[in-house]
């Protein structure tokens, strides 16, 4: 195989990895906004910090003493009752 034959197919390996890196960025970025936006009950809501799209994502919040916080939830085995 000749050298220009070998440079051909580095220049369109390195074009094919400019191509697919610029299609997976365009599909996994996310629109944010300037600031986070709660859309919520009295103490149940849900952060909407950006768009998917035209689908907002976000974090579910609780309301804890005024302040909104992100729940966690126990790791472990679930406890069905309290034990005496």
């Amino acid at each position: 195989m000749s050298i220009r034959a070998r440079l051909g197919l580095v220049v369109i390996w390195v074009i094919s990895l400019i191509a697919v890196s610029a299609l997976t960025m365009a599909q996994t970025q996310m629109n944010r906004l300037p600031s986070p936006v709660i859309v919520s009950g009295s103490d149940l809501g849900f952060r909407v910090e950006g768009q998917i799209g035209n689908t907002p994502a976000g974090t579910l919040v609780i309301r804890v003493n005024g302040q909104w916080v992100v729940p966690t939830t126990p790791s472990g085995p679930a406890r069905l009752g309290t034990s005496h």
